[in-house]
């Protein structure tokens, strides 16, 4: 097994109750990345991280393996970092010649065959360590970033003169909650821009249009999700590259 995929799902989530298992459009989030994971080509094996039964029960219907998460992976504070370290250890443990890992959330159904299939081309294609789905944040642009003081009032969060044109800003990017796809090796060095260190030093980015990566978190991405599905996804299951 060459290329890996793991979707990380556990149960007793504390922002939004089961969201890896609530049905959006008559089907169960989870299912969404998962499925297309089993559609994409270049996948070798699909693997969930779970401590939950019903998710497990889930993937295994759908012919995924599940490794098992401890109980320590499983709280609401347990870091991303280490849940990726401890999953890459069991798939490697069953698959030593295993090279490339993709990482996929379980609350997302904004993820396609296509998108997989041209991250795991990346890793063999090109000369990086990782490649993230990312989309460019003018408008929510660090320089555009506020706090709040001690006394209530709204301050800028950096000290520099900006201008208020969001043209002028320097491009950034934001992970966009779609696809981590890695060396297995990066799991462990964990050496990546942080929070993603498992991302390794050399990272490339798919731009993908904005909102084309949310998570869910709260209510409100329940319908975002139902919109994308509707709207983005149907129009272009296999690659963004054209949008």
């Amino acid at each position: 097994m060459k290329n890996a995929v793991i979707l990380t799902a556990k149960g007793g989530n504390t922002t939004v109750q089961n969201k890896n298992v609530i049905p959006i459009l008559g089907v169960p989030v989870m299912l969404y990345p998962l499925r297309a994971a089993k559609l994409s080509a270049e996948t070798d094996g699909i693997f969930v991280s779970t401590e939950d039964e019903l998710i497990g029960n889930l993937a295994q219907k759908e012919g995924a393996e599940i490794l098992i998460r401890p109980p320590e992976l499983a709280t609401p504070t347990s870091q991303h970092r280490d849940v990726i370290k401890y999953a890459v250890e069991q798939v490697e443990k069953m698959h030593p010649e295993l090279e490339n890992v993709i990482v996929l959330l379980g609350n997302t159904v904004q993820v396609t065959p296509g998108v997989i299939d041209k991250c795991f081309r990346m890793l063999d294609e090109e000369d990086c360590d990782s490649v993230a789905t990312v989309w460019k944040a003018q408008d929510d642009h660090p320089y555009r970033a506020m706090v709040q003081d001690d006394k209530g009032y709204m301050k800028a969060f950096h000290d520099l003169e900006v201008s208020s044109n969001r043209q002028s800003y320097p491009s950034v990017y934001f992970y966009d909650q779609g696809i981590w796809a890695f060396k297995k090796q990066c799991a462990y060095e964990q050496k990546g821009p942080s929070p993603w260190v498992w991302l390794g030093q050399k990272c490339k980015m798919v731009e993908r249009p904005w909102v084309t990566g949310r998570d869910i978190h709260t209510w409100i991405d329940i319908s975002a999700s139902v919109w994308y599905l509707n709207s983005i996804q149907v129009n272009d299951f296999m690659d963004y590259k054209d949008l």
